[in-house]
């Protein structure tokens, strides 16, 4: 019995994987406008399987509000370009007249707010081509974006739905693996075990946290949309967590060349047990974040930290070492410092927000 369990598991995670989710949730999309539409006349059919062809986003509140904002531009850029039209006519000076002003106007309010953006198109497509029953045939296309609109969110609901704020989660998870590999990069620079840093660590760490913002900005909806059988999950820990990867930048300064080789003597083993327990650690939190959990104290990474603490200060102490190196001693025992500090309070956020 496992083993077909185990076959489903992998099938279902490869079926949600955006490169081939999103297609499939597309296609549905387009097959459900296309026979919801079949009624109409082929024009505003194509405007109905349109519609659907271009909401489909990476999760369901992306594709709410682009449905949304689609059917709201629409209707606004038809009731304009309707209004328009009965204004100046149609023909000549008249067509010239209401398609500036409506895509003068439709572009002004598209600047305030991008989600109209689509009212372009439908303002452009009746005033210079008008049906002979102008409200009539706007009504009509409004009616069409509006199906297909809806498609694409049936789609995104019905097919391998995927949450924002589980996927702003990922990535968070994602940029804090990558803090602590970043981490042990940095200190194997520092003791001189690794000759210079390839960032990828640190390029990860950024994509993943522009990701979750996009995706925190697509959550929005969802949080605002309980009656819709959501359960959101806790608010974003996005601004705690790019705080932490800021407070890296400390270590990656110290870590561009390394340190002597009378400190290194002293102080590698320590501070290789340090950056392991602060990776150990970020592991740890990754994997609570992903879940949507709270995590437990963690105090591996401060006993570590006490014991890198002690050695130094006893180095600076009683061994008779040159004064820049006791101040950079000194200066990397804060950067670390603050790195725990950071990592403590995200903590506290996670059990504040999990409570």
């Amino acid at each position: 019995m496992q083993a077909p369990t185990w076959l489903l598991r992998r099938i279902r995670a490869s079926l949600q994987q955006d490169e081939v989710r999103i297609p499939i949730q597309t296609a549905s999309a387009v097959l459900m406008a296309y026979f919801a539409t079949s009624f109409m006349d082929r024009e505003n059919v194509s405007w109905g399987v349109f519609s659907a062809l271009f909401v489909v986003q990476a999760s369901i509140g992306g594709t709410i509000s682009a449905a949304l904002g689609r059917i709201a531009g629409a209707i606004l850029g038809a009731i304009i370009a309707v209004a328009l039209v009965k204004l100046f006519g149609t023909g000549g000076w008249g067509t010239l007249i209401a398609l500036l002003a409506g895509v003068g106007l439709m572009s002004f309010l598209s600047a305030k707010w991008p989600l109209l953006a689509y009212g372009l198109v439908t303002v452009t497509i009746i005033a210079v081509a008008p049906d002979f029953y102008v409200v009539e045939g706007a009504f009509k296309k409004v009616l069409a974006i509006a199906t297909g609109s809806i498609c694409g969110m049936v789609a995104a609901f019905a097919v391998f739905p995927v949450l924002a704020r589980r996927t702003e989660q990922e990535y968070l998870a994602a940029a804090l693996r990558s803090c602590g590999a970043y981490t042990l990069e940095c200190t194997a620079c520092l003791v001189g075990d690794k000759p210079d840093k390839d960032r990828e660590a640190q390029n990860v760490i950024q994509r993943s946290i522009e990701r979750a913002r996009l995706m925190e900005r697509e959550a929005r909806i969802e949080d605002k949309t309980p009656a819709m059988g959501f359960s959101p999950f806790s608010k974003t820990l996005l601004p705690e967590i790019e705080r932490f990867s800021y407070t890296l930048i400390l270590i990656d300064r110290f870590s561009d060349e390394p340190i002597s080789e009378g400190l290194c003597r002293v102080h590698k083993e320590a501070l290789l047990t340090l950056a392991s327990a602060i990776n150990a650690c970020l592991e740890k939190i990754a994997d609570a974040v992903g879940a949507g959990e709270g995590c437990e104290e963690i105090d591996d990474a401060w006993q570590a930290f006490r014991s890198f603490s002690e050695r130094v200060d006893r180095s600076i102490e009683h061994e008779r070492i040159p004064i820049e190196d006791k101040e950079r001693m000194m200066s990397i025992k804060g950067a670390y410092g603050s790195v725990l500090s950071n990592m403590t309070e995200l903590l506290r956020q996670m059990q504040g927000k999990s409570a």
